[in-house]
């Protein structure tokens, strides 16, 4: 009869099915969450789970470790469990570390909302000095253009909503110049209260500061990449669109196509910034970026029903065009299982790449 295991060797065992050797039981608190960081930044969520949800059973009131599970949480779209974790820093570490406020004024509304980013803002406003760093004024600014677009939103019908929006943009500006959202914000803000003027003055300031730059690096490798998310670059779109700037609303729009083109929205948005030049000469533009969007619609479904329900809208506004491409009369539905279908869709795609790629 063989040797019967060792206490010490059921532990290993365990430690290895949760995705921790040998070596990574014996890590601190502190190790195990610079590898839960590590992971994060590579996506690997999974993993990331297991060393946080390791350092939590070492100590479960780990400030650092709440604060982490609780992004992670929410990057896996798992809203009450983050708001749970954040609430627990929160709790046991009220008056350090800003940036737990800021996670979790993103996973509330209204007042609740405001008060968290005005508790982060308390917090950072310690920490600058003429010698802070640009990375703490510009998590500061960010903060302050948060506030501002609460108040334009969720506290819209507040006394002071106006005001305090407006406020908030200075001080946004102030404490971090060189943050294009914040420039925008001030955009946004002139469009709504009706100067449209100084709404373009505003977003010329914002696209100063990163679209000639992200363009270059984009199509010859100098310059800068800019740091603002896919999402963020279609909010610029739609202002774009707003103040009728539909140059470089195709600028950016046809960037983020190079950078990923299975995404329904920029399909959509040049398809409706085509219909908006409201000349029948571009009505090929339009049938052709909106059928394309349904195309990608069907491989990648977006949650968005009034984006879908507007491109059916327009298309039938401008109707058919007899000898149009073959594309208007493809039928792309697609039911549950229907693989060979999906295989068909899928070549259509491809198809419609590569003419795009021989155009080009």
């Amino acid at each position: 009869m063989g040797k019967p295991k060792s206490l010490n060797s059921k532990v290993k065992k365990l430690a290895k099915k949760k995705g921790l050797d040998s070596d990574q039981s014996s890590y601190t608190i502190d190790q195990l969450l610079d590898k839960a960081g590590d992971m994060l930044d590579e996506y690997k969520y999974e993993l990331a789970q297991k060393f946080c949800q390791r350092a939590l059973e070492m100590d479960a009131d780990n400030v650092r470790a709440l604060e982490m599970s609780g992004n992670l949480l929410l990057e896996l779209g798992q809203t009450e469990s983050a708001q749970q974790c954040l609430g627990r820093a929160i709790h046991l570490s009220p008056e350090s570390g800003h940036t737990k406020y800021m996670t979790a004024g993103q996973l509330f509304t209204g007042i609740d909302s405001r008060n968290l980013y005005l508790k982060g803002v308390e917090i950072l406003q310690k920490t600058v000095s003429d010698a802070a760093s640009p990375d703490v004024a510009g998590e500061l600014s960010a903060a302050l253009v948060a506030l501002s677009e609460l108040y334009m939103t969720d506290l819209c019908d507040e006394e002071e909503a106006e005001t305090e929006s407006r406020r908030f943009i200075d001080l946004a500006i102030q404490a971090d110049g060189g943050n294009s959202e914040a420039w925008q914000a001030l955009a946004n803000y002139h469009l709504v209260t009706g100067s449209i003027e100084e709404a373009k003055e505003g977003m010329n300031k914002s696209l100063e500061l990163w679209l000639p730059q992200h363009l270059n690096w984009s199509q010859t490798g100098e310059g800068k990449q800019s740091s603002l998310s896919y999402d963020s670059r279609l909010v610029t779109v739609k202002l774009l669109l707003d103040l009728e700037d539909l140059d470089r609303a195709t600028d950016i729009l046809e960037n983020l196509l190079e950078e990923d083109d299975e995404v329904v929205s920029p399909w959509y948005l040049l398809g409706w910034l085509n219909f908006l030049k409201d000349d029948p000469d571009y009505h090929g533009n339009v049938r052709h970026y909106l059928n394309k969007a349904k195309q990608v619609h069907t491989m990648n479904p977006t949650d968005d029903d009034a984006m879908v329900a507007h491109i059916e809208e327009i298309l039938s506004e401008i109707g058919s065009e007899e000898g149009s491409d073959k594309e208007q009369t493809e039928d792309l539905s697609l039911e549950d299982n229907d693989l060979e279908k999906a295989a068909k869709i899928a070549e259509i795609l491809d198809r419609d790449e590569e003419t795009e790629d021989m155009e080009d």
